[in-house]
Protein backbone atom coordinates (compact mmCIF):
# COMPACT_ATOMS: atom_id res chain seq x y z
CA UNK A 1 0.00 0.00 0.00
CA UNK A 2 2.71 2.51 0.24
CA UNK A 3 2.81 2.78 -3.26
CA UNK A 4 -0.49 3.98 -4.03
CA UNK A 5 -0.19 6.57 -0.69
CA UNK A 6 3.78 7.69 -2.37
CA UNK A 7 1.71 7.69 -6.09
CA UNK A 8 -1.30 9.89 -4.27
CA UNK A 9 0.94 12.18 -2.56
CA UNK A 10 1.80 12.96 -6.23
CA UNK A 11 -1.15 12.33 -8.35
CA UNK A 12 -4.34 12.91 -8.02
CA UNK A 13 -6.49 9.18 -7.95
CA UNK A 14 -8.08 7.78 -10.10
CA UNK A 15 -4.66 5.48 -11.56
CA UNK A 16 -3.20 2.01 -12.77
CA UNK A 17 -0.19 0.65 -10.90
CA UNK A 18 1.40 -1.98 -12.38
CA UNK A 19 3.86 -4.22 -10.33
CA UNK A 20 7.11 -5.83 -12.66
CA UNK A 21 7.48 -7.99 -9.53
CA UNK A 22 4.19 -10.05 -10.57
CA UNK A 23 4.82 -10.49 -14.20
CA UNK A 24 8.05 -11.99 -13.40
CA UNK A 25 6.56 -14.48 -11.14
CA UNK A 26 3.93 -15.01 -13.71
CA UNK A 27 6.37 -15.66 -16.39
CA UNK A 28 8.65 -18.36 -14.43
CA UNK A 29 5.36 -20.28 -13.47
CA UNK A 30 4.93 -20.34 -17.63
CA UNK A 31 8.74 -21.23 -18.23
CA UNK A 32 8.84 -23.98 -15.85
CA UNK A 33 4.73 -25.56 -17.19
CA UNK A 34 5.61 -25.19 -20.63
CA UNK A 35 9.78 -25.51 -20.90
CA UNK A 36 11.24 -24.78 -24.34
CA UNK A 37 7.61 -22.85 -25.65
CA UNK A 38 8.26 -19.34 -26.80
CA UNK A 39 5.54 -16.82 -24.71
CA UNK A 40 3.45 -14.21 -26.07
CA UNK A 41 2.00 -11.54 -24.45
CA UNK A 42 -1.58 -10.23 -26.50
CA UNK A 43 -0.56 -6.26 -26.50
CA UNK A 44 -4.35 -5.51 -26.16
CA UNK A 45 -4.61 -6.76 -22.25
CA UNK A 46 -2.15 -4.01 -21.79
CA UNK A 47 -0.73 -2.00 -24.19
CA UNK A 48 0.87 0.64 -21.75
CA UNK A 49 4.66 0.76 -22.57
CA UNK A 50 6.64 -0.02 -19.74
CA UNK A 51 4.67 -3.31 -19.27
CA UNK A 52 5.52 -4.08 -22.57
CA UNK A 53 9.44 -3.23 -21.79
CA UNK A 54 8.99 -5.63 -18.80
CA UNK A 55 7.83 -8.46 -21.27
CA UNK A 56 10.25 -7.77 -23.93
CA UNK A 57 12.93 -7.80 -21.29
CA UNK A 58 11.64 -11.16 -20.18
CA UNK A 59 12.48 -12.54 -23.62
CA UNK A 60 7.84 -12.88 -24.57
CA UNK A 61 7.04 -11.72 -27.67
CA UNK A 62 3.57 -10.35 -28.71
CA UNK A 63 0.45 -11.26 -29.90
CA UNK A 64 -0.34 -8.05 -31.81
CA UNK A 65 -3.84 -7.78 -33.38
CA UNK A 66 -3.23 -4.28 -35.43
CA UNK A 67 -0.36 -2.66 -37.48
CA UNK A 68 -0.35 0.26 -34.25
CA UNK A 69 0.45 -3.04 -31.47
CA UNK A 70 3.04 -4.21 -33.39
CA UNK A 71 4.32 -0.79 -33.99
CA UNK A 72 4.40 -0.50 -30.19
CA UNK A 73 6.09 -4.01 -29.69
CA UNK A 74 9.00 -3.07 -31.69
CA UNK A 75 8.87 0.12 -29.48
CA UNK A 76 9.51 -1.96 -26.42
CA UNK A 77 12.31 -3.58 -27.57
CA UNK A 78 10.53 -7.10 -28.82
CA UNK A 79 12.32 -8.48 -32.16
CA UNK A 80 10.47 -8.77 -35.86
CA UNK A 81 11.00 -12.64 -35.09
CA UNK A 82 9.01 -12.52 -31.66
CA UNK A 83 5.89 -10.53 -32.65
CA UNK A 84 3.17 -12.22 -34.29
CA UNK A 85 0.06 -10.12 -35.75
CA UNK A 86 -3.12 -11.78 -36.46
CA UNK A 87 -6.83 -10.03 -36.72
CA UNK A 88 -9.69 -11.13 -37.84
CA UNK A 89 -10.43 -8.86 -40.94
CA UNK A 90 -7.01 -6.50 -41.41
CA UNK A 91 -7.00 -4.45 -44.41
CA UNK A 92 -4.81 -4.22 -46.90
CA UNK A 93 -3.19 -0.94 -45.62
CA UNK A 94 -2.92 -2.75 -42.51
CA UNK A 95 -0.99 -5.77 -44.29
CA UNK A 96 1.53 -2.79 -46.04
CA UNK A 97 2.52 -0.93 -42.56
CA UNK A 98 3.60 -5.12 -41.00
CA UNK A 99 5.53 -6.35 -44.04
CA UNK A 100 8.76 -7.25 -42.99
CA UNK A 101 8.09 -6.00 -38.87
CA UNK A 102 6.67 -9.35 -37.69
CA UNK A 103 5.16 -12.55 -38.75
CA UNK A 104 2.04 -12.60 -40.41
CA UNK A 105 -0.89 -14.59 -39.66
CA UNK A 106 -4.03 -14.74 -42.08
CA UNK A 107 -7.48 -15.05 -41.17
CA UNK A 108 -9.54 -15.72 -44.34
CA UNK A 109 -9.02 -16.67 -47.82
CA UNK A 110 -9.27 -12.86 -48.62
CA UNK A 111 -6.67 -12.10 -46.44
CA UNK A 112 -4.62 -14.69 -48.39
CA UNK A 113 -5.54 -12.61 -51.42
CA UNK A 114 -4.29 -9.35 -50.14
CA UNK A 115 -1.07 -10.88 -49.01
CA UNK A 116 -0.52 -12.53 -52.30
CA UNK A 117 -1.20 -9.55 -53.97
CA UNK A 118 1.29 -7.46 -52.02
CA UNK A 119 3.59 -9.94 -51.92
CA UNK A 120 3.69 -9.95 -55.76
CA UNK A 121 3.65 -6.15 -56.29
CA UNK A 122 6.70 -6.22 -54.14
CA UNK A 123 8.79 -9.32 -55.57
CA UNK A 124 8.59 -10.62 -52.49
CA UNK A 125 8.18 -14.72 -51.40
CA UNK A 126 6.19 -14.10 -48.03
CA UNK A 127 6.23 -16.36 -45.33
CA UNK A 128 2.52 -16.39 -43.59
CA UNK A 129 0.83 -18.39 -41.17
CA UNK A 130 -2.56 -19.67 -41.39
CA UNK A 131 -5.17 -19.37 -38.37
CA UNK A 132 -7.86 -22.13 -38.27
CA UNK A 133 -10.76 -22.81 -36.74
CA UNK A 134 -10.47 -26.55 -35.96
CA UNK A 135 -13.20 -29.60 -35.92
CA UNK A 136 -12.44 -29.92 -32.29
CA UNK A 137 -13.57 -27.50 -29.46
CA UNK A 138 -12.12 -27.06 -26.13
CA UNK A 139 -14.58 -29.25 -24.30
CA UNK A 140 -15.79 -31.75 -27.00
CA UNK A 141 -18.89 -30.68 -27.94
CA UNK A 142 -20.01 -30.04 -31.29
CA UNK A 143 -18.22 -26.73 -32.69
CA UNK A 144 -20.02 -23.74 -33.54
CA UNK A 145 -19.81 -21.16 -36.60
CA UNK A 146 -17.24 -18.36 -35.84
CA UNK A 147 -15.60 -15.23 -37.29
CA UNK A 148 -11.89 -16.11 -36.32
CA UNK A 149 -10.01 -18.44 -38.71
CA UNK A 150 -10.56 -20.36 -41.88
CA UNK A 151 -12.99 -23.46 -41.12
CA UNK A 152 -10.93 -26.59 -41.61
CA UNK A 153 -12.51 -28.47 -43.64
CA UNK A 154 -12.75 -25.41 -46.20
CA UNK A 155 -8.94 -25.74 -45.92
CA UNK A 156 -8.94 -29.00 -47.32
CA UNK A 157 -10.56 -27.96 -50.56
CA UNK A 158 -8.26 -25.17 -51.45
CA UNK A 159 -4.57 -25.83 -53.74
CA UNK A 160 -2.02 -23.33 -51.52
CA UNK A 161 0.92 -23.85 -53.79
CA UNK A 162 -1.06 -22.97 -57.06
CA UNK A 163 -3.14 -20.06 -55.79
CA UNK A 164 -1.02 -18.54 -53.52
CA UNK A 165 2.56 -19.33 -55.25
CA UNK A 166 4.25 -15.69 -53.77
CA UNK A 167 3.11 -17.19 -50.27
CA UNK A 168 4.90 -20.02 -48.19
CA UNK A 169 2.77 -21.55 -45.40
CA UNK A 170 5.13 -21.50 -42.46
CA UNK A 171 2.98 -21.88 -39.52
CA UNK A 172 -0.51 -22.74 -37.72
CA UNK A 173 -2.52 -20.40 -35.45
CA UNK A 174 -5.56 -21.89 -33.06
CA UNK A 175 -7.27 -19.71 -30.60
CA UNK A 176 -11.16 -21.13 -29.89
CA UNK A 177 -11.54 -20.05 -25.49
CA UNK A 178 -9.41 -18.06 -22.88
CA UNK A 179 -9.73 -18.77 -19.57
CA UNK A 180 -9.19 -22.15 -18.66
CA UNK A 181 -9.13 -24.17 -15.13
CA UNK A 182 -9.58 -27.82 -16.34
CA UNK A 183 -5.88 -29.28 -16.95
CA UNK A 184 -7.16 -32.34 -18.66
CA UNK A 185 -9.23 -30.52 -21.18
CA UNK A 186 -6.45 -27.90 -21.61
CA UNK A 187 -3.87 -30.62 -22.22
CA UNK A 188 -6.49 -32.55 -24.34
CA UNK A 189 -7.07 -29.34 -26.46
CA UNK A 190 -3.16 -28.93 -26.78
CA UNK A 191 -2.62 -32.43 -28.58
CA UNK A 192 -5.87 -31.92 -30.56
CA UNK A 193 -3.66 -28.34 -31.80
CA UNK A 194 -0.45 -31.08 -32.36
CA UNK A 195 -2.49 -33.60 -34.54
CA UNK A 196 -3.65 -31.11 -36.84
CA UNK A 197 -1.06 -29.88 -37.16
CA UNK A 198 0.71 -32.70 -38.94
CA UNK A 199 -2.25 -33.27 -40.78
CA UNK A 200 -1.64 -29.40 -42.00
CA UNK A 201 1.99 -30.57 -43.03
CA UNK A 202 1.27 -33.69 -44.72
CA UNK A 203 -1.73 -31.97 -46.71
CA UNK A 204 0.96 -28.91 -47.81
CA UNK A 205 3.66 -30.64 -47.80
CA UNK A 206 5.95 -28.52 -45.53
CA UNK A 207 7.31 -28.79 -42.12
CA UNK A 208 5.97 -25.75 -40.19
CA UNK A 209 7.83 -23.38 -38.60
CA UNK A 210 5.84 -22.62 -35.29
CA UNK A 211 2.46 -23.30 -33.87
CA UNK A 212 0.79 -21.04 -31.62
CA UNK A 213 -1.41 -22.34 -29.55
CA UNK A 214 -3.36 -19.21 -28.91
CA UNK A 215 -4.37 -18.50 -25.22
CA UNK A 216 -6.10 -20.98 -22.81
CA UNK A 217 -4.16 -20.67 -19.61
CA UNK A 218 -7.26 -19.32 -16.74
CA UNK A 219 -6.31 -17.37 -13.96
CA UNK A 220 -8.26 -17.65 -10.80
CA UNK A 221 -10.53 -14.56 -9.79
CA UNK A 222 -12.14 -16.02 -7.08
CA UNK A 223 -10.22 -18.37 -5.03
CA UNK A 224 -13.64 -19.47 -2.91
CA UNK A 225 -15.08 -21.10 -6.37
CA UNK A 226 -12.66 -21.91 -8.48
CA UNK A 227 -9.39 -23.66 -8.43
CA UNK A 228 -5.78 -22.83 -10.51
CA UNK A 229 -4.74 -25.20 -13.21
CA UNK A 230 -2.27 -28.29 -11.59
CA UNK A 231 1.11 -27.26 -13.42
CA UNK A 232 2.68 -30.09 -13.05
CA UNK A 233 0.04 -32.71 -14.56
CA UNK A 234 -0.45 -30.17 -17.66
CA UNK A 235 3.94 -30.30 -18.10
CA UNK A 236 3.38 -34.10 -17.90
CA UNK A 237 0.32 -34.14 -20.63
CA UNK A 238 2.00 -31.76 -22.79
CA UNK A 239 5.53 -33.80 -22.32
CA UNK A 240 3.60 -36.95 -23.69
CA UNK A 241 1.81 -35.08 -26.67
CA UNK A 242 5.34 -33.24 -27.88
CA UNK A 243 6.80 -37.04 -27.99
CA UNK A 244 3.63 -38.53 -29.46
CA UNK A 245 3.05 -36.15 -32.71
CA UNK A 246 7.81 -35.51 -33.35
CA UNK A 247 7.14 -32.34 -34.68
CA UNK A 248 9.79 -30.06 -34.74
CA UNK A 249 7.79 -26.88 -34.92
CA UNK A 250 8.44 -23.79 -32.31
CA UNK A 251 5.51 -24.39 -30.30
CA UNK A 252 3.86 -20.98 -28.93
CA UNK A 253 1.65 -19.83 -26.28
CA UNK A 254 -0.09 -16.41 -25.94
CA UNK A 255 -0.86 -15.66 -22.45
CA UNK A 256 -2.14 -11.91 -21.65
CA UNK A 257 -4.12 -12.64 -18.46
CA UNK A 258 -2.28 -14.90 -17.03
CA UNK A 259 1.31 -12.81 -17.51
CA UNK A 260 -0.30 -8.92 -16.34
CA UNK A 261 -3.88 -9.80 -14.69
CA UNK A 262 -2.59 -9.81 -11.33
CA UNK A 263 0.03 -7.29 -11.90
CA UNK A 264 -2.51 -4.38 -11.53
CA UNK A 265 -4.27 -2.62 -9.10
CA UNK A 266 -6.98 0.17 -9.91
CA UNK A 267 -7.14 3.04 -7.24
CA UNK A 268 -9.95 5.64 -7.63
CA UNK A 269 -11.56 8.04 -4.81
CA UNK A 270 -14.80 8.50 -2.48
CA UNK A 271 -15.95 11.85 -3.83
CA UNK A 272 -19.59 11.51 -2.48
CA UNK A 273 -21.75 9.39 -0.53
CA UNK A 274 -25.47 9.42 -0.51
CA UNK A 275 -28.38 7.40 1.10
CA UNK A 276 -31.35 7.05 -0.92
CA UNK A 277 -34.16 4.45 0.03
CA UNK A 278 -32.04 2.17 2.41
CA UNK A 279 -29.23 1.76 -0.05
CA UNK A 280 -26.40 3.49 0.23
CA UNK A 281 -23.67 4.80 -2.39
CA UNK A 282 -20.04 5.44 -2.53
CA UNK A 283 -19.77 7.73 -6.03
CA UNK A 284 -15.87 7.41 -7.17
CA UNK A 285 -14.04 8.89 -9.81
CA UNK A 286 -13.66 7.22 -13.24
CA UNK A 287 -16.15 4.34 -12.47
CA UNK A 288 -17.01 2.71 -15.98
CA UNK A 289 -14.32 5.40 -17.79
CA UNK A 290 -11.74 3.95 -16.14
CA UNK A 291 -11.91 0.48 -14.85
CA UNK A 292 -15.05 -0.77 -17.48
CA UNK A 293 -14.60 -4.35 -16.34
CA UNK A 294 -16.51 -4.02 -13.13
CA UNK A 295 -19.15 -2.44 -15.13
CA UNK A 296 -20.02 -4.86 -17.95
CA UNK A 297 -20.42 -7.50 -15.44
CA UNK A 298 -23.20 -5.97 -13.65
CA UNK A 299 -24.76 -5.53 -17.08
CA UNK A 300 -24.29 -9.41 -17.58
CA UNK A 301 -25.67 -10.43 -13.77
CA UNK A 302 -29.29 -10.41 -14.56
CA UNK A 303 -28.61 -13.32 -17.81
CA UNK A 304 -25.94 -15.21 -15.84
CA UNK A 305 -26.18 -15.07 -12.05
CA UNK A 306 -24.10 -18.16 -11.44
CA UNK A 307 -21.71 -18.55 -14.07
CA UNK A 308 -20.81 -15.53 -17.20
CA UNK A 309 -19.11 -17.92 -18.76
CA UNK A 310 -16.34 -17.70 -21.72
CA UNK A 311 -18.28 -16.27 -24.75
CA UNK A 312 -17.92 -12.74 -23.41
CA UNK A 313 -14.14 -12.97 -22.80
CA UNK A 314 -12.27 -10.33 -22.58
CA UNK A 315 -15.12 -7.93 -21.50
CA UNK A 316 -16.27 -9.90 -18.29
CA UNK A 317 -15.19 -12.89 -16.60
CA UNK A 318 -16.66 -14.32 -13.51
CA UNK A 319 -19.10 -13.37 -11.19
CA UNK A 320 -16.63 -12.21 -8.00
CA UNK A 321 -13.68 -11.11 -9.78
CA UNK A 322 -12.40 -8.36 -8.06
CA UNK A 323 -10.91 -8.18 -4.52
CA UNK A 324 -12.65 -4.20 -3.32
CA UNK A 325 -11.08 -2.22 -0.67
CA UNK A 326 -11.60 0.86 0.92
CA UNK A 327 -8.55 2.26 2.42
CA UNK A 328 -9.86 3.55 5.63
CA UNK A 329 -9.27 4.00 9.34
CA UNK A 330 -12.26 2.82 10.40
CA UNK A 331 -12.96 -0.46 12.54
CA UNK A 332 -16.95 -0.74 11.13
CA UNK A 333 -17.66 -2.29 7.83
CA UNK A 334 -21.15 -1.41 5.87
CA UNK A 335 -23.11 -2.65 3.19
CA UNK A 336 -23.03 -0.26 -0.29
CA UNK A 337 -22.90 0.15 -3.77
CA UNK A 338 -19.87 1.59 -5.23
CA UNK A 339 -20.64 3.24 -8.37
CA UNK A 340 -19.08 5.72 -10.76
CA UNK A 341 -19.99 9.91 -11.20
CA UNK A 342 -21.44 9.14 -14.74
CA UNK A 343 -24.24 10.67 -15.94
CA UNK A 344 -25.44 7.08 -16.12
CA UNK A 345 -27.41 4.36 -13.87
CA UNK A 346 -25.72 1.84 -14.82
CA UNK A 347 -22.16 3.09 -13.68
CA UNK A 348 -22.18 0.43 -11.07
CA UNK A 349 -18.75 -1.37 -10.08
CA UNK A 350 -20.31 -3.51 -7.49
CA UNK A 351 -23.67 -4.07 -5.82
CA UNK A 352 -24.29 -5.13 -2.01
CA UNK A 353 -20.26 -5.30 -1.01
CA UNK A 354 -18.91 -5.30 2.33
CA UNK A 355 -16.44 -2.81 2.87
CA UNK A 356 -14.98 -0.67 5.27
CA UNK A 357 -16.39 2.13 6.37
CA UNK A 358 -15.40 5.20 4.60
CA UNK A 359 -15.35 8.94 3.78
CA UNK A 360 -15.44 11.41 0.80
CA UNK A 361 -11.55 11.32 -0.06
CA UNK A 362 -11.27 7.89 0.88
CA UNK A 363 -8.89 5.82 -1.98
CA UNK A 364 -10.76 2.49 -3.12
CA UNK A 365 -8.98 -0.42 -4.85
CA UNK A 366 -9.84 -3.23 -7.26
CA UNK A 367 -7.24 -6.09 -8.10
CA UNK A 368 -7.11 -7.69 -11.38
CA UNK A 369 -6.85 -4.69 -13.24
CA UNK A 370 -3.28 -5.61 -14.98
CA UNK A 371 -5.39 -6.91 -17.82
CA UNK A 372 -8.14 -5.90 -20.10
CA UNK A 373 -8.57 -3.08 -17.89
CA UNK A 374 -7.53 0.26 -18.66
CA UNK A 375 -7.84 -0.91 -23.03
CA UNK A 376 -11.45 -1.77 -22.46
CA UNK A 377 -12.85 1.45 -20.38
CA UNK A 378 -14.87 3.99 -22.67
CA UNK A 379 -12.12 6.39 -21.03
CA UNK A 380 -13.66 9.89 -23.50
CA UNK A 381 -17.09 9.53 -22.35
CA UNK A 382 -18.12 12.57 -20.56
CA UNK A 383 -14.59 14.37 -21.00
CA UNK A 384 -13.69 13.91 -18.23
CA UNK A 385 -9.92 13.30 -16.68
CA UNK A 386 -8.13 10.14 -17.75
CA UNK A 387 -6.86 7.78 -15.71
CA UNK A 388 -3.06 7.78 -15.16
CA UNK A 389 -0.90 4.61 -15.08
CA UNK A 390 2.23 3.58 -13.47
CA UNK A 391 4.92 0.80 -13.62
CA UNK A 392 7.27 -0.69 -10.05
CA UNK A 393 9.22 -2.78 -10.72
CA UNK A 394 10.71 -3.24 -7.23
Amino acid sequence: MHFIEKIRAEHPAPFYIYDGKVISEQASILQETFPGFQFLFSVKANPFLPVLKKMAALGIGADAASAKEVALAIEAGMPAENIYYSCPAPTNEDLAQVIGKCHIIADSFHVLILLEKLADDRNLHLPVGLRIHPDFTMDGSPQVPSKFGIAESHIRAVDFAKKYPHLSFEGLHIHIRSQVLDTEQLGKYYDNVMALAVRLQDFLGTELKYINFGGGIGMVYDAEKQSPLDYKKLNKIISSAKEKHLLSAKLILESGRFLACDCGTYVTEIVDIKESYGKKFYIVKNGANGFFKPVLRQFLLPFHPDHIGAFYEPFATENDSYDIYVLSDSDETEVVDIVGHLCSGADIMAKDVTVKKGTIGDLVTFNHAGSYAYSLAPLLFASQPMPQQFFIDA
